[in-house]
């Protein structure tokens, strides 16, 4: 029986009614054979192999497939709706969205760019920022990029900030990343690939600048713009931190005016 489940395993889906039937009998099954092992220094029993377990790993294996064919359909009919995964109650989500991030991969781009559309003007509840990620590098949808600078940040938020380049260039991409550096969390990474724009348009320019009056970041704006080859904006910088010098400078003491004269009959 081990080894017609690990057969199973490497197919896709049921090839008959019956064999599927036979499966899910053989997930709920106690296991016929035990076997002494030691665990933790005390003698307990386990199953010689767990048929019911491999058996749930075939199913959950054919389930996967299911549900990706299923969305495959939907998407090439123009039927797919996304709530149908995202939403808070349901309890497949985990394993729905990575069959659908499966599918979406390798779509072509007009599909890719419809979805992305219809999900950007969505209010929607979405566990991560997979799906978000995913359809931004692959259509560089700027309204995307907006709706995932307002998600809470997580590693797929901050890499998506680096593709933002690979589609937008000049003011388009500047103003993108000058409302991702407007989440906390992603301030940091976005004023970096901000600083990285060639050339650096001027409303990127003043901002970084008034970023240097930031007293959380000054230190990282300031070196940012250092390695910068934009020699307008380091005559600025020079500027800017010479009259901070002066200001935070001490003030000039007073000449001392002599000893006081002692009063009249010491």
């Amino acid at each position: 029986m081990c080894q017609l489940l690990a057969t199973l395993n490497s197919q896709p889906r049921a090839t008959s009614p019956q064999l599927l039937a036979w499966v899910r009998a053989q997930s709920f099954k106690a296991p016929s054979w035990l076997v002494d092992k030691e665990v933790d220094g005390f003698l307990v029993q386990q199953p010689a192999y767990d048929f019911a377990a491999a058996a749930r790993q075939v199913l959950s294996r054919w389930q996967q497939q299911a549900w990706q064919d299923n969305y495959r359909q939907q998407l090439e009919e123009g039927t797919f709706e996304f709530k149908q995964i995202y939403n808070s109650r349901n309890p497949d989500l985990a394993q729905q969205q990575q069959a659908l991030l499966t599918v979406l991969d390798r779509q072509p781009l007009p599909l890719l760019q419809r979805e992305a559309h219809t999900l950007a003007a969505m209010s929607i509840f979405l566990p991560d920022n997979r799906l978000l990620r995913l359809l931004a590098e692959r259509t560089g949808d700027s309204a995307l990029y907006q709706k995932l600078w307002h998600q809470p940040v997580d590693h797929d938020s901050v890499a998506a900030l680096a593709s933002v380049g690979r589609f937008h260039q000049g003011q388009a991409a500047s103003d993108l990343l000058i409302a991702a550096s407007r989440n906390a969390r992603l301030k940091l990474p976005a004023l970096q690939q901000l600083s990285q724009l060639s050339p650096l348009p001027d409303t990127a320019q003043q901002f970084l600048l008034a970023e240097l009056g930031n007293r959380q970041y000054s230190g990282q704006v300031a070196s940012l713009l250092l390695q910068m080859d934009e020699p307008r904006l380091l005559a600025q910088l020079a500027d800017r931190l010479t009259r901070q010098e002066k200001r935070h400078a001490s003030p000039v003491m007073l000449p001392d005016s002599g000893t006081p004269a002692a009063r009249p009959g010491l």
